[in-house]
């Protein structure tokens, strides 16, 4: 038991090392709470993407069928 408490007691003692930041620490929670806001504002920015022009009209049939009776729409 004296050596666990003596491996405390030196352990305790030992000095700390500290790793200097660049920055003042709360640049790294702003900096991040604005990149992720810049990422919302692109990603709502393109939402409606898809309805802003309509699809163009054709009278062409697309499945290549002829149509009910053999008849072409509009003729």
């Amino acid at each position: 038991m004296q050596n666990i408490t003596a491996a405390v007691a030196v352990a305790a003692e030992e000095a700390h090392v500290v790793n200097e930041l660049i920055a003042p620490d709360w640049v790294f929670g702003v900096g991040t709470f604005a990149i992720l806001m810049l990422m919302l504002v692109a990603t709502m920015s393109l939402r409606s993407v898809s309805k802003r022009h309509p699809a163009p009209a054709t009278d062409v049939n697309v499945h290549g069928s002829a149509g009910h009776g053999g008849q072409r729409s509009g003729h």
